[in-house]
């Protein structure tokens, strides 16, 4: 009798730890994902959550597993909304719920590639074949080289703007009527990068504005938190870093909107994900093609292990987006970001008419 009451305690008190660990697991995630939402390039540390792999970051989920197996009628709620957080929230999973109707405008599609440069004997052609395969409309090319330049500016269906010098390179089905690049003296002077181009195109719904952006990167930054020993004194390399950041984002946007007021296409490597404070300061009243119309998390740039979206394709509120993903390897450290977008074939402003 008394062995089977120490054996009810002992039950009870295991499920209780059970049930304690799997609360803690859901906590830590829902902190995780707070800090991230909330803090992101607002507080040092947090550059290791936005850049870093996610996967990891939603690991805690799984202690919540052990709950299940011992009950699972309470524990089913707690774990789904653990497991909702983990993919929508620190994985930036989408379900395209925001696509816009081909009827409903011009279909427009959009290509941007980080090209890593493009030097190489086989990244040229890879580029050139996925071109070929995708048909887009616009190309905004990042880490555009001399090289590639050359190759691009050959391809008879597009105008060629091309700013080897600048890392810029931008094609177009139709003419380019305009264009200007920003001396970015001052910024380099600082350490940053600042590539941008501003640019008025023709297509079929009449002109629009676009922007091709290469902005400032975390990865030096990044790569000091590889030595845990100096971990602790990474807090102001890293703010001189967001600042940086900060400033290169405003500097873009500015120059960029400087333009005629048309409709709107911003395109590039921004190496900022969308919960970043700095994202959400300049380019958060944009809409993001992916983030509207894409299915599943979208990451552009890769390295072993793990994936991070910070190619971004924006547009204007007056250019809807029926859908966006990314397109084969050719051989970058990025994917192709493909964006199907729906220009408006009532432009609104005066100089649009």
């Amino acid at each position: 009798m008394t062995r089977t009451i120490d054996n009810t305690r002992s039950g009870i008190v295991a499920e209780r730890l059970v049930r304690w660990f799997a609360w803690c697991c859901l906590a830590t995630v829902l902190a995780t994902w707070l800090a991230i939402a909330l803090l992101g390039d607002r507080v040092w540390w947090t550059e290791m959550l936005l850049f870093g792999p996610r996967w990891v970051l939603a690991g805690p989920w799984l202690g919540v597993l052990p709950w299940l197996l011992v009950d699972f009628r309470r524990a089913v709620l707690p774990a789904l909304a653990g497991l909702a957080i983990c993919v929508f929230g620190l994985m930036d999973f989408h379900l395209g719920l925001h696509r816009a109707g081909v009827g409903s405008g011009v279909p427009f599609r959009v290509l941007e590639l980080n090209a890593d440069g493009g030097a190489g004997e086989k990244l040229p052609a890879a580029i050139i074949a996925e071109l070929r395969a995708q048909k887009p409309d616009l190309v905004a090319v990042p880490e555009c080289g001399p090289d590639l330049a050359q190759v691009l500016k050959r391809l008879p269906e597009y105008t060629a703007l091309m700013n080897t010098d600048r890392g810029l390179c931008l094609l177009a089905r139709g003419a380019i009527i305009s264009s200007e690049q920003r001396d970015q003296t001052d910024v380099w002077n600082q350490g940053g990068a600042g590539y941008i181009i501003r640019a008025v195109v023709s297509t079929p719904a009449g002109p629009i504005r676009v922007g091709v952006v290469h902005l400032a990167t975390p990865r030096h930054a990044l790569d000091m938190y590889f030595d845990l020993s100096e971990l602790s004194k990474q807090g102001p390399n890293t703010n001189a870093n967001m600042a940086q950041r900060d400033e290169e984002s405003g500097l873009a946007r500015q120059w960029i909107l400087g333009a005629p007021e048309l409709p709107t296409i911003i395109a590039g490597d921004f190496n900022l994900t969308t919960e970043s404070a700095i994202y959400k300061r300049y380019w958060g009243d944009f809409r993001n093609a992916f983030g509207r119309a894409g299915f599943g998390t979208g990451y552009t740039k890769h390295t072993r292990k793990w994936g991070v979206r910070i190619d971004h394709v924006l547009t204007s509120d007056d250019i809807g987006t029926h859908a966006s993903f990314t397109g084969h390897n050719v051989g970058s450290d990025h994917l192709p970001l493909i964006a199907d977008l729906v220009l408006p074939t009532n432009q609104r402003t005066r100089t649009a008419r």
